[in-house]
């Protein structure tokens, strides 16, 4: 999750570096990306939940 954390803090940094039209800095990001972080971070755990059960579900079932 950590990885993720830093990806979305990235991602953060860069939309308001072109919002404000001048550069942003990591810990200003990180205060920004921490009140949209909730939302993301559900996200990613539903996608996880669902690609595993999507791994699970393939290797139960063999395929010819």
């Amino acid at each position: 999750m950590r990885k993720k954390w830093f990806e979305h803090v990235r991602k953060t940094r860069t939309k308001m570096s072109r919002q404000k039209k001048e550069t942003v800095s990591h810990r200003e990001a990180m205060k920004e990306a921490s009140q949209s972080w909730a939302a993301e971070k559900a996200k990613l755990l539903k996608r996880m939940a669902r690609e595993s059960r999507k791994k699970a579900r393939e290797q139960a079932t063999p395929k010819k």
